[in-house]
């Protein structure tokens, strides 16, 4: 049978429920997979650059959990799998980290920052929510039906869990007009809960924790997308 191999991009621990559910959404995908689904976990202190350019991993998720212990190597890797048509998945702090590296490293906002980690700094892209959703459950519209998300669950609005007190600063939503990289997702306020990267095979990110509603008898259905365009890919 043939493997596939995912990289968990995440400073694991027990302790944090969400890493504990992402374990549990992954066994619930298993028995819908035609191949053997290997997952890693891999301590962002152990990334480097040439964690990925290896043959071993078929694709990244970026795991709930930030601040990360090294930030620095989970944008570089944000970067080289942007960068080298590399299956990419994104959530709560993954899609976060999505947007600075694309804002920075694509758009030339080179302050650009994430005040959970750089509270003072002039130019956060990433703020504070206006209303925490830690441990919440919100409506989420579906403004592209182009998209990988619409296409996942056919439908324009669906139910996200959600546990972070941080997303994208409103007032930096239009430097993405025109680009590649755009927001498929919102709140009914407006705000953005989900990206996607046009010009890339698989690129997603949401600010929701598809993991959180995944159960046995019905696994989140983003994350076997996911799984099946890592296979696809490969």
């Amino acid at each position: 049978m043939k493997r596939i191999c995912i990289g968990l991009v995440g400073d694991f621990s027990e302790k944090i429920h969400t890493h504990r559910a992402l374990n549990n959404a992954i066994e619930h995908c298993r028995k819908r997979l035609d191949f053997h689904l290997e997952p890693i976990w891999i301590s962002t202190i152990s990334l480097t650059e040439n964690t990925f350019s290896q043959n071993k991993f078929h694709g990244c998720w970026i795991v709930p959990g930030s601040p990360y212990r090294n930030d620095r190597a989970v944008y570089d890797s944000i970067r080289w799998a942007r960068e080298n048509d590399f299956p990419l998945l994104g959530s709560c702090g993954g899609f976060q980290y999505m947007i600075i590296e694309y804002i920075k490293n694509v758009l030339g906002v080179e302050d650009a920052a994430h005040e959970e980690s750089e509270p003072n700094a002039d130019i956060r892209v990433i703020t504070k929510l206006s209303c925490s959703l830690k441990g919440r459950e919100e409506e989420v519209l579906i403004t592209d039906k182009g998209s990988r998300l619409f296409t996942v669950f056919n439908a324009e609005k669906i139910m996200g869990r959600f546990y972070c007190s941080y997303g994208l600063n409103p007032k930096y939503q239009q430097a993405f007009d025109g680009s590649a990289f755009l927001f498929t997702a919102f709140s009914a306020d407006g705000e953005a809960r989900a990206c996607e990267l046009k010009s890339h095979p698989y690129f997603n990110g949401t600010l929701f924790q598809p993991s959180l509603d995944s159960t046995a008898e019905q696994p989140n259905p983003l994350i076997l997308d996911f799984f099946r365009a890592c296979d696809r890919l490969s």
